[in-house]
């Protein structure tokens, strides 16, 4: 695996030296984790973490929804909006 250009990165033993260093750099965006200057892993912040889950989430969505109207679509069947007063 290369290490991608411009990613910004980190060595494993200055993360284990000064862990508080790499999770303060990470609020701004992913950082490599690199052992004999290999990639090992990513430290990532919660907010980002966040919002991937929120990106993946709205994927699988998305998906879904675009595999039922397909559904809906190849059975012919008759689509009908339905207002809030009609409930």
């Amino acid at each position: 695996m290369q290490i991608p250009f411009g990613q910004p990165s980190i060595s494993f033993s200055t993360v284990c030296r000064e862990p508080a260093q790499a999770f303060e750099q990470a609020e701004e965006s992913p950082i490599l984790v690199l052992y004999r200057n290999k990639p090992v892993g990513y430290i990532v912040s919660p907010a980002w973490m966040h919002r991937m889950f929120d990106e993946l989430a709205d994927l699988a969505i998305t998906s879904k929804a675009c595999s039922r109207e397909s559904d809906v679509q190849t059975k012919s069947t008759t689509i009908r909006r339905i207002q809030l007063d009609d409930l």
